[in-house]
């Protein structure tokens, strides 16, 4: 055992050594904006808000300036998108590729407000009856129009067999009550619904592409939004141009947007700095310094509901073990990961939702308890206990693996931790090919549609089917609860049960959420989800 602690020290060492070194290794004076690096608070979600604030590392969203229409702007990203279906999608990373294309029916502010999308307005009858006033000449990228057919036929199909996205379950029936308004009936209230129709099962399609193309939709990806898809090269681009005929183009600025698919950071980076690409969103905290120091590149911090976590698969061994499951949990030292992979910055994730957001939960709070680990393994006669860790090659992931093996080995078990590019390792856990895989969860606009997600026993990311014995009851009731108090009451209940009493799921931590742009560039926006929302961007002429 002390050859386990002292193998886990000197990773740690190395790591902190690793980070320190590449936040520090620029010598150049210039400034990408503040002389000074934020220190480490940790303040992730704090007040719920996702922007305010100026440049050089700060939190929210870059300094106004005016818009300029025309040109290109190329961007680096890590990840090429699941699918152009929106409900055939599984990657969170998707949806700052989707939005271009696809206006939803209602939009959200920074903060995560909700405001008019296609739908200019809307009031529920009572409460299981809500209406949808749609926005007028509206049209989609095939040029047929956009109306009260086209989403009750999107709000049908969201629902129909074959969907990933389970938000809209609620809605029993559409009712199409003239050519822009519809009636969305429920099937019991539902304190998300708002909120659900600026996600996946809100992003309008063509209906009449859906009929053209049936299975092949997802190759010509057509919808109401401000630009189209004129090219995708699976794995390495996607091309948009600029909808001539987007219903408000006033805030439509670029011609072309490029998105280049790098799935190594240090390549986006050096991407950025010869030139290739203007926006790099999603750096490591460790890489900030360097890039400050460009003197034609600007940076911003913001914190967001987007967190790191293991996800599980309770159906298969060693996780159908709830000792297991308790242990792997109370092993994690998750300060321990704040401090070595983010030099400090944004917090240990106990359940879905940081510190400073309304939903989150102070007394649901995970103990770091490696004794009690191996007491759980002992007490249930388990000796030589191992899983399989999917993750993505980027080094920053490469690391966070490595230091959770090495956590987990303090307690005897043992983690084989296996490489293995984005897409296909979440194809690969969500087709119940392995028993576990480090990734993501990207937030969503409500609560409520994160609770369910996460652990609603019908959804597709709960991949077990798992359920405590109360859990769908409560989630069932905080749906159906207006009232916000009791509804962060009912997710505490929640949390508590299959976090704290079953370990159904493994948080780890909110990471920042850093942008690195060029100072070309303008529209910049941190929100509250932490997705970049590239229709907004402009150039300086």
């Amino acid at each position: 055992m002390n050859k386990r602690k002292s193998a886990l020290h000197t990773l740690l060492v190395l790591l902190l050594a690793v980070a320190l070194v590449a936040s520090g290794c620029s010598s150049k004076s210039g400034s990408g904006g503040s002389s000074e690096t934020p220190s480490p608070t940790g303040q992730s979600g704090q007040s719920g808000q996702g922007s305010g604030g100026t440049q050089g590392g700060s939190t929210g969203e870059q300094s106004p300036g005016t818009p300029k229409r025309g040109g290109e702007i190329t961007i680096a990203y890590g990840i090429d998108v699941s699918n152009f279906d929106p409900i055939k999608g599984s990657n969170g990373a998707d949806h700052s590729l989707l939005w271009p294309v696809y206006d939803t029916l209602v939009r959200f502010t920074p903060d995560l407000q909700p405001v008019p999308g296609l739908a200019e307005s809307w009031e529920f009858e009572n409460d299981v009856t809500l209406v949808l006033h749609l926005r007028k000449g509206v049209t989609f990228h095939d040029g047929t129009p956009f109306n009260a057919e086209a989403v009750k036929f999107n709000i049908e199909r969201t629902n129909a067999e074959g969907s990933l996205v389970s938000e809209l379950k609620s809605v029993q029936s559409v009712e199409v009550v003239d050519e822009h308004t519809v009636k969305l009936h429920l099937s019991k209230p539902d304190a998300s619904i708002i909120a659900a129709l600026t996600d996946r099962g809100g992003m309008m399609v063509s209906p009449a592409a859906v009929k053209k193309y049936g299975d092949d939709f997802p190759q010509h990806p057509t919808g109401a939004g401000p630009y189209k898809v004129v090219k995708h090269v699976n794995g390495q681009e996607i091309v948009y141009e600029r909808y001539e005929n987007y219903w408000n183009p006033d805030e439509v600025y670029l011609d072309r947007i490029i998105i280049s698919i790098i799935g190594e950071e240090n390549s986006r980076i050096n991407a950025l700095k010869t030139g290739k690409v203007q926006f790099v969103p999603g750096i490591q905290p460790q890489n900030m310094a360097t890039l400050q120091a460009e003197k034609d590149i600007e940076v911003i911090q913001g914190t967001s509901l987007l967190y790191r976590r293991i996800y599980i698969n309770t159906e298969m061994e060693p996780f159908n073990n709830k000792a297991v499951r308790l242990a792997v949990t109370h092993a994690i030292n998750r300060d321990q990961l704040v401090q070595a992979l983010n030099l400090g910055y944004g917090e240990p994730a106990h359940q879905p939702f940081p510190s400073g957001y309304w939903a989150h939960n102070p007394d649901v709070k995970i103990e770091y308890n490696p004794d009690l680990a191996k007491k759980l393994l002992q007490d249930a006669g388990l000796q030589n206990v191992k899983f399989q860790l999917l993750r993505s090659p980027d080094p920053y992931d490469a690391r966070l693996g490595d230091l959770l093996k090495a956590q987990l080995q303090e307690v005897g078990i043992t983690v084989e931790v296996e490489a293995m590019e984005p897409n296909a390792a979440v194809g690969a856990f969500f087709n119940k090919q392995s028993t576990a895989l480090l990734g993501n969860w990207t937030g969503r606009v409500d609560p409520q549609l994160t609770i369910n997600s996460l652990y609603s026993k019908n959804s597709f990311y709960n991949i077990s089917k798992a359920e405590t014995a109360n859990s769908e009851r409560l989630i069932a009731e905080a749906a159906a609860t207006y009232d916000q108090n009791k509804r962060a009451e009912l997710y505490g209940q929640i949390m508590k049960e299959v976090l704290l009493d079953e370990a159904l799921a493994m948080p780890l931590f909110f990471p920042p959420v850093i942008y690195a742009y060029h100072k070309n560039v303008g529209g910049v926006e941190h929100n509250m989800l932490g997705k970049p929302l590239f229709a907004k961007l402009w150039l300086e002429q």
